[in-house]
Parts: structure tokens; C-alpha cells; sequence
């Protein structure tokens, strides 16, 4: 089984975590741990482009994320998701929920 790569930097004043490789119910834990870390405390940008599959557990994790920052009035954006995890994400009916931008030099200042 292949596992997930969740990486952190810093862009401006975001944070941003660049998930590389499939999330599901196995590596969940990884993105889980990574995005509650961030979230709430500062405008976090999640970036998508590398993931190649993507379960409920995924969304699950990127939903609670996206709450904490909205109770915390900070700013949470999706990153260039790929077409499996933006199917995922549509999928759902949450789509809404995830403001997105096509790439990282689209953030907002």
C-alpha cells in the first residue's frame, strides 16, 4: 500500500500543505494531523494536485478544517485539486464548501 505525503510551508501568510498520494480510511491520519495543527490558528491552503484518490475520510478531515477556520475567522482555500479529488469533492454536495484556486500564485494576498 502506498502512503500519503502531507508537507507544510509557509507562502505569504498562509500555510500551505501540499498532500501528495491517496486519502483514505489508512492514511487519513497523516492529513488529519498536519491540517489540525494549522487550522483555526492560520490561513491554510490545502494543495490537491498530487492527490490520486480521495475517500470520505478525506473530505471528512478537510470539512472539519474548514470549520475550525470559519469559527475562527481565518481563511481556508483547496489548491489546484486533481480530477479524482475534485470528483471526490463534488461528489459529496459539499463543493461549496471549498473555496478553491487553480494554483498557488492565485492565492489571495
Amino acid at each position: 500500500m502506498t502512503g500519503i505525503s502531507v508537507e507544510a510551508t509557509t507562502r505569504g501568510s498562509w500555510t500551505v500543505l501540499a498532500v501528495k498520494g491517496p486519502i483514505n480510511s489508512y492514511t487519513y491520519n497523516e492529513l488529519q494531523e498536519k491540517t489540525m495543527r494549522h487550522a483555526g490558528r492560520v490561513d491554510m491552503a490545502v494543495d490537491l494536485s498530487g492527490v490520486n484518490s480521495m475517500t470520505s475520510a478525506g473530505i471528512g478531515v478537510l470539512l472539519a478544517a474548514v470549520e475550525d477556520a470559519i469559527a475562527a475567522k481565518k481563511r481556508f482555500v483547496i489548491v489546484a485539486p486533481s480530477e479524482v479529488a475534485r470528483l471526490a469533492i463534488e461528489s459529496t454536495g459539499f463543493a461549496d464548501q471549498f473555496p478553491s484556486v487553480p494554483s498557488l500564485k492565485e492565492l489571495p494576498a
